[in-house]
């Protein structure tokens, strides 16, 4: 997943959504759809990744705030286009916050990721 590009297009979409809300003039429609579709592929994409990562996070509030942003990243990508600059409103603050837990999933509530240090130091399971 391209951290960056994610950055990006979040603030792209937020200023061209913004600008637009406060000069009254509709960016080109086809700028939209690009910034729509990528937002929309890489809310879709954390949300799975963030999903998977607190899967076996303990019930509470943390996970409970996982709950709440997986459910506000459906009901975001189920809102129907409206066409203009407004579709650009809520999806980068969606990516964003999911960015966080993905990059942060013990935050959380997630099982730090450990390395299997005594892997090796054992050999192969069949050996000896």
């Amino acid at each position: 997943m391209d951290r960056a590009t994610i950055r990006r297009d979040c603030t792209e979409a937020y200023d061209l959504a913004f600008n637009s809300v406060d000069t009254g003039l509709e960016p080109p429609t086809a700028q939209v759809d690009r910034l729509r579709d990528a937002l929309s592929g890489h809310v879709r994409r954390l949300a799975d990744a963030v999903s998977e990562e607190v899967a076996d996070a303990a019930p509470g509030p943390l996970r409970d705030i996982v709950t709440k942003a997986l459910g506000l990243a459906q009901d975001a990508l189920a809102q129907p286009a409206q066409g203009g600059a407004l579709d650009l409103l809520v999806l980068p603050q969606v990516a964003r916050i999911l960015l966080v837990m993905h990059e942060e999933p013990e935050m959380f509530g997630a099982s730090p990721e450990l390395p299997d240090l005594l892997a090796d130091a054992w050999g192969p399971a069949d050996a000896g």
